[in-house]
């Protein structure tokens, strides 16, 4: 990787130059040599369903409202509802 020392994110073709100016050319070149030839996409939500509805669950047992939820992981008031049905979650007053 040494002539990478001196290469610049211009240098690079098509989409490589934009992940080289978010990553840095070295880590570029690691996404290319580990996946190039590949088509990538890349979901919209960061985290696991199950992550994210574990998050929810416990919010909501220490008092968030469903409202508050819904504007906090954006997603439907009925989909946290289901939610927390599915978990049977109660919360304590």
């Amino acid at each position: 990787m040494d002539k990478l020392s001196n290469t610049e994110p211009a240098n690079l073709a098509g989409v490589y130059k934009e992940v080289a100016e978010t990553v840095g050319v070295d880590n570029a070149f690691k996404i290319f040599e580990n996946f190039k030839g590949q088509q990538l996409m890349f979901p919209l939500k960061f985290y696991s369903s199950e992550f994210t509805a574990q998050q929810i669950i416990e919010e909501y047992y220490d008092g968030s409202t469903v409202r508050e939820l819904v504007r906090k992981f954006g997603y439907s008031e009925s989909r946290i509802r289901q939610i927390l049905r599915g978990t049977k979650c109660q919360r304590v007053k």
